[in-house]
């Protein structure tokens, strides 16, 4: 079976989001290691699990898209989109990562403060009224016993 030129250039341009995926997940996984770097057995595993991975979305792609014949040109564009995204924009994230980080941990908490703000507020408004229920409780149980 001959894919014709526009099913080609489909399967070549799917190749390139394939790829621009695969760059994006191991981005994602080296801020993490950037952030908190693991052992040497965790790297070894989390690498060896992104390789399976990536082989199995390659292998259903390729089976897929040509009916399991693997084509020179969709892998050329799947590491050619890695290697650009990756070594381009994926730089830029992995070097920025900390000032990334502490600006997502300073939003979390401008938007968590108000509603922790809100809950103590509330905790502390039912604490009192809860003590003095409790006060006139013990008032009335005491005037009862008598």
């Amino acid at each position: 079976m001959e894919l014709t030129l526009y099913e080609q250039t489909g399967l070549f341009l799917w190749s390139f989001v394939l790829g621009a995926i695969l760059a994006a997940i191991y981005t994602i996984m080296a801020v993490l290691r950037t952030l908190s770097p693991p052992g040497k057995w965790l790297l070894f595993f989390t690498d060896v699990l992104f390789v399976l991975a990536a082989a199995f979305l390659n292998f259903l792609f390729a089976l897929s898209g040509t009916g399991g014949m693997i084509r020179a040109y969709s892998v050329f564009a799947q590491l050619a989109a890695f290697c650009v995204l990756y070594f381009t924009v994926g730089r830029l994230i992995k070097k920025s990562s900390f000032v990334i980080s502490s600006l997502l941990h300073k939003a979390f908490h401008r938007a968590v403060s108000p509603v922790v703000y809100i809950g103590r507020r509330m905790f502390d408004f039912i604490q009192k009224k809860c003590k003095i229920l409790l006060k006139k409780f013990k008032k009335n149980k005491i005037s009862l016993e008598k």
